[in-house]
């Protein structure tokens, strides 16, 4: 027996969970911006900047959420999430060590595959009627 996935309520769950990994992994990078950013060769302002941007990023994807129809938050999350994952795998090129680039990347993969939740909603939705 094949199940239909309901797209609203895959879409919805994706969209929560990547508002808390966005404050998970923004706060934690702020919080060891210095560390990081030896690991990545880049200034620790810049990357406490970044940790706290992505932290309000998870606001704004729960303002759409609650503010937009489910697909364009969707989408909107979706096309960000496929600019993040280039951007952050761009990153992992400066970065110092072997394990830094590994941690760099995994984050990078981390995003797209929220990226690929979304997708699998977004095409899930009934068409608009």
């Amino acid at each position: 027996m094949v199940r239909r996935i309901d797209g609203e309520k895959v879409g919805r769950w994706s969209l929560r969970l990547d508002s808390a990994y966005c404050v998970t992994l923004g706060v934690s990078v702020a919080v060891f911006s210095r560390q990081i950013a030896q690991g990545v060769e880049l200034p620790p302002l810049l990357v406490a900047t970044a940790g706290i941007a992505v932290v309000v990023w998870a606001g704004g994807i729960l303002w759409m959420l609650a503010r937009l129809p489910l697909r364009l938050a969707l989408r909107c999350v979706m096309v960000a999430n496929v600019l993040a994952a280039i951007a952050v795998g761009f990153a992992s090129v400066a970065a110092a060590t072997v394990l830094v680039v590994v941690a760099v990347v995994m984050v990078a993969i981390d995003i797209a595959l929220f990226a690929a939740s979304q997708a699998i909603a977004l095409r899930a939705l009934p068409a608009r009627g």
